[in-house]
């Protein structure tokens, strides 16, 4: 005879004998001495559960933990003594569960509450939408709002960080805490859900960096791109140098997106950061990476650039980029989004070489697909060379009558 008391353990829990098939209940329930309100349920089958048991506002009510062996007793003790927290709290832990299991994951809220709600009150809204749809639905798309923890943020924050702006970085974390905070206040996540997003630090913004590639560096770094055995994320960051495009714009383009006609090559971008659709033009250069590509095209896969899953893109070509910098050397502070900011650089410093004429701040924010001109000027790193060449022309006026 077993009795229905004693500090739980593996050997005695093993131990304990099934249900007998002549019992009047179908379910025998032990108590754990260590742990008020933690129970053993074994049923004729052998089967044995964690149960929670607790009054709440004068009523009896229990809470089922868990299978014995996926769960052992020590976290069975923790879950039950984070209920006895909540209870402390005077919250119901099984009406805790139970709304948590209601709650909307991250992309049905997003579509079906947060963007209407952006698209009446934003005028930025298409920014927000570009944010979801390029950097956090392939995250967090099918997770739910409350299991989105601190570290998932932070993660992510650092993931972005590595190629992009600090003051870009910061406006995702404001859109990650704006859009928890209206959940919460809309009562998509219990009352008693603290806003993950809070308390996580802004980066420091100093968004005018001058690092960029040189005429020199630049042939160094696609010679080393085409050494690079990982032809496709090799691929997607020589496409960034010689396209001007983001490098999620890139990853996330679909081979119906591109378009040939008479040897020349424009690709349909139908989400940008900026929010709006484009087309890029794709100069020759650039079209030989895409069509190198077609060697590693895979039936069912609609991407470009395919990743190691099954019908998915690849993420980030941080490893492959990290090999190409230490192999070109000297590179040190070189970000992948450098490679968006030397395409704009040379193009319009162009005019200080033999090969022709620099491109216009005009034509710098239409091949970068900027909305407003004044971003563009951010990417234009004129040479000292070509200020003094132009500042010369006052000198070549002046004497022009003399």
């Amino acid at each position: 005879m077993y009795p229905s008391r004693f500090k739980f353990n593996k050997r005695q829990i093993d131990s304990l004998p099934p249900t007998p098939e002549n019992s009047r209940s179908r379910e025998t329930e032990y108590s754990d001495e260590a742990c008020s309100g933690l129970r053993i349920i074994v049923n004729r089958q052998n089967r044995k559960r964690f149960l929670f048991r607790y009054t709440f506002l004068k009523k009896k009510k229990s809470l089922m933990i868990g299978e014995f062996g996926p769960i052992d007793v020590n976290t069975a003790r923790m879950k039950a003594s984070e209920f006895k927290r909540m209870l402390a709290d005077d919250i119901d832990p099984k009406q805790q569960r139970d709304d948590a299991r209601a709650v909307l994951n991250f992309y049905e809220f997003s579509e079906q509450h947060y963007m209407p709600y952006a698209k009446s009150n934003k005028r930025s809204y298409k920014n927000d939408q570009s944010i979801l749809d390029l950097h956090m639905y392939p995250l967090w798309r099918d997770k739910r709002l409350t299991e989105i923890t601190k570290h998932d943020i932070q993660r992510f924050l650092d993931k972005v960080a590595e190629n992009l702006m600090p003051g870009s970085v910061n406006r995702m974390l404001s859109l990650i805490h704006r859009m928890l905070k209206l959940a919460n206040e809309w009562n998509f996540t219990p009352q008693s859900f603290a806003n993950p997003a809070a308390g996580i630090r802004k980066l420091k913004e100093n968004n005018h960096r001058e690092r960029y590639l040189s005429k020199e560096e630049l042939e160094s770094f696609i010679a080393a791109c085409d050494a690079e055995p990982s032809r496709t994320p090799a691929n997607a960051l020589k496409l960034a140098v010689l396209s001007g495009m983001r490098i999620g714009e890139i990853i996330s383009s679909t081979w119906k997106n591109l378009n040939i006609t008479s040897e020349q090559g424009s690709l349909f971008l139908p989400h940008t950061k900026s929010g709006f659709s484009r087309n890029v033009i794709l100069n020759q250069e650039a079209l030989k990476v895409i069509l190198e590509q077609k060697q590693f095209r895979e039936r069912g896969n609609p991407y470009i650039f395919p990743g190691k899953v099954a019908g998915q893109h690849i993420h980030n070509p941080r490893k492959a980029f990290l090999r190409i910098k230490e192999s070109v050397g000297g590179l040190e502070g070189l970000r992948i989004h450098d490679l968006r900011h030397s395409f704009a650089s040379l193009l319009i410093n162009m005019g200080n070489s033999e090969n022709g004429r620099g491109a216009s701040l005009y034509e710098i924010q239409h091949l970068l697909g900027h909305k407003n001109p004044q971003t563009t000027t951010r990417y234009a790193h004129v040479s000292t060379n070509r200020l003094r060449e132009v500042s010369s022309n006052m000198e070549l006026l002046l004497n022009s009558g003399k």
